[in-house]
């Protein structure tokens, strides 16, 4: 076969292919995960989670202080020159961009924690009681 033929060939095969490749992932056969592992979550859980999120937030602020401090000295001895207003503008995009990071860190990741693990303890009130009317002692 030359090399045109094989070439032809493989293009083909790969047209072909690109058509028909498309594949969902399943689980196995047997219902469990593909590692074994499954996730067990509480809300006890994700209240650790969203406390973690608050000690992430809490650093990232101490850090971005620290870092504003020493720019805002920086910029301070830029004045007088044609980069100091440049150097305004970076810190004021710099302080928008922190508290846009702050607040997500805040609301969106900590508070929708919060939010679930609020809606997995009455879940679970309501398992736990539905257990017990099930079961009288």
């Amino acid at each position: 076969m030359s090399f045109d033929e094989m070439w032809g060939k493989a293009r083909s095969d790969a047209a072909a292919r690109q058509y028909s490749s498309m594949q969902l992932n399943q689980l196995p056969a047997d219902g469990g995960s593909a590692s074994g592992k499954k996730l067990v979550t509480d809300s006890g859980f994700l209240r650790r989670r969203a406390t973690n999120s608050d000690s992430v937030r809490d650093d990232f602020m101490k850090a971005d202080n620290s870092a504003t401090k020493e720019t805002e000295q920086v910029g301070a001895s830029l004045k007088g020159f044609k980069s100091g207003p440049k150097f305004s503008t970076f810190m004021t995009r710099w302080r928008g961009q922190m508290k846009y990071v702050e607040n997500l860190l805040k609301n969106d990741i900590a508070g929708t924690l919060r939010t679930s693990a609020d809606e997995y303890a009455l879940r679970e009130q309501k398992e736990k009681a539905r257990h017990s009317n099930q079961n009288p002692k």
